[in-house]
């Protein structure tokens, strides 16, 4: 999820209007490449690639390796986990079968998921005597716009203060086998968090629009996205499912100890989580160059290279804030939501923009991050790849590198 970042240096960028002709400036490239520099040579991460376009222009800025003391640099081409960068594809895929008639953004998602008819709302968030949450019946059913929007009332893993949350965490479907209809009947034995509708929360629905896409396309949803976006679009190196080889060849996995210096947390015994089953909401792998080949078609508004993926209306759609600011968390503050993506609202007198307004994009547990800026032409990936903790140094890149992409368009 995204964090706060610096204001004062995005604000700055919103106020000047950058100089035609001119892609980016070569003192904010040099500021953004010393700034990943510094950040590999004191070891908060092992490496970094990070892909700027605009105005048909490219540019490519690496750091470090693939692994600590490894000699194989980090390059737009290194496999890396996208976790909840995930997401903007899963939605992408939803709004593609809606466009075609398939599925209605109203539809309840019991239509294609019939286990989630009987998905109670909790109304107590500690298990009673017997181990059960009370609910009460839903006030209206889920629908496919609640998932897209987190607005469904699905919870996720990263609730660790009340029973509910707990017993979510310690029945998580990112572990364990089973393939993707299996995990989603299985959360919908969770209770629901809130009615339907009620407010924005971070959840598995985009898990289950995966489900969702699966049985409105009548494709496994892993070969739907390959035929329908990865394939069109040239993603060779994206998916769910890579080969020993390919792992073997990613960047490797951190996270930081007590002194903050980073280590591997996985071993032999403890093997490197890669998904057995198709999750929508956390399960690809990518590269930074296939990654941007996505971003660049949102940013043309469903189209790149000629291939026509979505008419733009149903991206416009997509990219819109779908919720609005009262109903985001003060996490949030600054930024609205549309169909899989965030988008940076304008500023007010009591707290100034988080970026250029209409500014959309999202980030991945392991620490990728992008977006894309309809105000500015620009479209930024950053891929690196570490394990949140409690010790880490500066905390999440989001925090910190989206004013050094902004820093690179010229004044």
């Amino acid at each position: 999820m995204f964090k706060s970042v610096c204001v004062a240096a995005l604000v700055s960028v919103a106020l000047h209007a950058p100089v035609l002709g001119q892609a980016f400036s070569e003192q904010g490239l040099s500021a953004f490449q010393a700034a990943l520099d510094e950040r590999v040579e004191a070891g908060r991460r092992a490496g970094y690639a990070v892909i700027l376009i605009r105005d048909g222009e490219e540019e490519i800025l690496t750091s470090g390796a693939t692994s600590l003391g490894g000699d194989v640099p980090v390059s737009e081409h290194t496999l890396m986990r996208l976790a909840s960068m995930s997401k903007p594809v899963t939605a992408f895929a939803t709004m593609m079968l809606v466009e075609r008639g398939a599925i209605n953004l109203d539809d309840p998602v019991a239509n294609y998921i019939p286990a989630f008819a009987d998905t109670g709302v909790a109304t107590a968030f500690q298990a009673d005597e017997a181990g059960e949450f009370q609910t009460a019946p839903q006030a209206q059913p889920i629908t496919i716009r609640h998932l897209l929007t987190h607005t469904s009332g699905i919870g996720y893993i990263f609730d660790t203060q009340t029973g509910l949350g707990q017993a979510m965490a310690a029945g998580t479907l990112y572990q364990g086998d089973g393939d993707l209809e299996a995990k989603i009947n299985q959360l919908a034995n969770f209770p629901l968090y809130f009615q339907p509708g009620d407010r924005w929360f971070y959840s598995y629905s985009n898990d289950v629009l995966g489900r969702v896409v699966e049985v409105a396309s009548g494709m496994a949803f892993e070969d739907f996205l390959e035929q329908e976006i990865f394939q069109p679009l040239g993603m060779s190196n994206t998916g769910f499912f890579p080969s020993e080889a390919e792992i073997a060849s990613a960047a490797a996995l951190y996270t930081h100890d007590e002194s903050g210096q980073l280590f591997a947390p996985y071993s032999e015994d403890n093997p490197e989580y890669v998904p057995s089953w198709a999750s929508g909401g956390g399960g690809l792998l990518s590269t930074g160059a296939d990654y941007a080949r996505f971003a660049m078609m949102l940013a043309n508004g469903g189209e790149l290279d000629g291939v026509r993926l979505v008419e733009a209306e149903t991206l416009a759609s997509m990219i819109q804030p779908h919720v609005g600011p009262e109903s985001m968390p003060e996490s949030m503050a600054g930024w609205s939501y549309g169909f899989g993506v965030g988008v940076v609202l304008p500023g007010t007198d009591d707290r100034p923009a988080m970026g250029i307004p209409g500014d959309y994009g999202w980030g991945g547990y392991f620490d990728t991050d992008f977006f894309v800026s309809p105000g500015s032409g620009l479209v930024a990936i950053m891929m690196t790849q570490v394990l949140p903790g409690p010790n880490m140094p500066e905390g999440r890149t989001a925090s910190w590198w989206r004013p050094y992409a902004y820093g690179t368009l010229p004044q």
